[in-house]
């Protein structure tokens, strides 16, 4: 092997530390900060070490890491391997931000208890030779819980309040998902029954042991966990070209923009209304709760084969993609629409889009019939973002890629971002023609526009507390809903902004570059990249044209 390409040896052995590490974390996207690094599909029957010391292992190996990876990046040479080098050491430096800067394992109960619960998920779903493997690994995941949750009691300092109220609802759902597993495994001879369930009797106890941790502690506000990586995240993880500031005043230009797109709309469909009462009363379809799955399992179908009429790869739009109700453990982390994806390049693993309708930590009836009505009144949308031509695709195409290092790292700001553009994608195509449908796509993008300004401009001292509470009070949020938000964004800075800048990051390269090739062929192109930096992008476009 050339010598310029030993970095591949080290991006190796670097995603098989991480999956050995975090086998758990690197299979599921929930964990955003880590690739899905392909060897952790070898250890299904392993959970995360989360012992402190090993920890602090993890970390120092971590920056070893970077520095190998910075020492053998320059500017000189071919513009692939650096794109690769470039993405390994913003890789590296998204998980020291998560594991060193900020520290999240010391005061997220959320994290352990994710870990155990995705991990026994996976463990009976994911892909495997025959039944004796799948239990196997399962026994051997839930004779782990106990040593996790417990490395969470002894790394866990104090909990905001946001992670504590989730942890405690998410304890309580862990025990329903064990007590569905204890049916599911009572198929088993008695021999392998007992043993399954001696461990979820364990299982059990040390959710809680860990309920009881929780809660012998309180909780301290949110605001109080708040670690300043804004900068960091968009320089170091983000590679991102723009600056905070210059973030903020795209957001703010962009909010205008809409909000007048939006007065537009409403006189035009009448002036006697104002847009929040046209987005309110508008609900394409009635129906029953118990039909929202239907609605939109039908509504991918519809997206696949329009998709497929304008350019895109049939084999992408077909990946397996089942449409389900949020998993037990899952309901109080989730949001009413989520996506999750397949991890191995297995062509039968299937992702999944969970649907929502009922969040038990309001237990509000009131509560509930806006949630329907917000999943009838956004369903195009929504289905879009989380599947076709969204998530589900972006994740199918990368998946597919033929770089290990570029088929294994995700990066929030394109993911996000791309999601985000994918709803603006229907409008583009034709899909939308219902003047209504056009303001609900608009309201979503005022959202994701403040979501962005508040993510920077607190951080940069752009934007007051109150101010924040405004945007979120005039995208349609009650005023203490505004105030949960604002609490829960503090806790993962530079996460928001993905949706909303990473969306017009995407229509930059559009206008830029759409015009020199075809769709089908310009999205191609950019998608086969993998998730690079816009700037990065800009670079591959700009080298294929001089080519031409």
């Amino acid at each position: 092997m050339n010598r310029r390409d030993d970095y591949k040896k080290s991006a190796d052995r670097y995603f098989d530390f991480l999956s050995r590490r975090f086998p758990v974390m690197c299979a599921s996207d929930e964990f955003d900060f880590l690739p899905r690094s392909e060897n952790a599909a070898r250890h299904y029957d392993k959970l995360d070490r989360f012992e402190s010391n090993t920890i602090e292992e993890s970390i120092d190996k971590l920056k070893s890491f970077q520095k190998q990876f910075k020492a053998a990046n320059d500017e000189e040479g071919d513009l692939e391997r650096f794109i690769d080098l470039k993405l390994l050491q913003a890789n590296a430096a998204g998980i020291l931000i998560e594991l060193d800067t900020k520290r999240s394992w010391q005061y997220n109960p959320l994290l352990y208890l994710k870990i155990c619960f995705i991990g026994l998920d996976h463990a009976l779903n994911k892909p495997a030779k025959d039944s004796q493997e799948v239990r196997e690994r399962t026994l051997a995941r839930l004779s782990c819980i106990p040593d996790i949750l417990k490395n969470g009691m002894d790394n866990i300092r104090s909990v905001p309040e946001t992670y504590y109220q989730a942890s405690l609802r998410m304890t309580q759902d862990s025990k329903i998902y064990l007590d569905e597993i204890s049916k599911l495994l009572s198929k088993q001879t008695s021999e392998h029954q007992d043993a399954a369930l001696k461990l979820i009797n364990n299982a059990k106890a040390s959710l809680e042991k860990f309920r009881q941790f929780l809660t012998s502690n309180s909780p301290e506000p949110d605001r109080q966990f708040a670690v300043s990586t804004l900068e960091t995240s968009l320089g170091d993880h983000f590679l991102s070209a723009h600056s905070a500031d210059e973030i903020f005043a795209i957001a703010r230009e962009e909010w205008q923009a809409i909000l007048e797109q939006l007065q537009q709309l409403q006189s035009q469909i009448d002036a006697n209304k104002t847009w929040e009462q046209l987005y309110h009363a508008f609900t394409p379809y009635q129906v029953a709760e118990t039909e929202i799955v239907a609605l939109y399992k039908d509504e991918i179908h519809r997206l696949r084969a329009f998709f497929s009429q304008n350019g895109f790869s049939e084999e992408l739009l077909s990946s397996p993609l089942e449409i389900i109700y949020t998993p037990t453990y899952l309901k109080s982390v989730r949001s009413s629409a989520s996506f999750a994806a397949a991890f191995s390049g297995d062509p039968q693993e299937k992702s999944y889009f969970y649907i929502s309708t009922h969040f038990p930590q309001h237990n509000n009836k009131e509560t509930d019939h806006h949630l329907h009505r917000r999943l009838n009144r956004e369903y195009k949308m929504l289905t879009a973002h989380e599947t076709i031509p969204g998530h589900h695709f972006l994740d199918s195409f990368r998946r597919k890629l033929n770089s290990p290092i570029r088929r294994q790292i995700e990066s929030p700001l394109f993911y996000e971002g791309w999601a985000s553009y994918a709803e603006s994608m229907l409008i583009d195509y034709g899909y939308l023609s219902d003047p209504l449908e056009s303001l609900v796509s608009l309201k979503r993008e005022l959202w994701r526009s403040a979501r962005c300004q508040i993510d920077v401009g607190l951080t940069i001292g752009k934007l007051s507390e109150h101010a924040a509470l405004d945007l979120l009070t005039t995208c349609g949020f009650a005023s203490a809903e505004a105030s949960r938000q604002l609490d829960r964004f503090r806790l993962n800075p530079g996460y928001q902004l993905c949706y909303g800048y990473g969306s017009h990051e995407f229509k930059q390269l559009k206008k830029k570059y759409g015009h020199l090739s075809e769709s089908k062929e310009f999205y191609e192109f950019l998608l086969a990249g993998g998730e690079l930096p816009f700037y990065l992008i800009e670079r591959r476009f700009e080298k294929l044209h001089q080519k031409e």
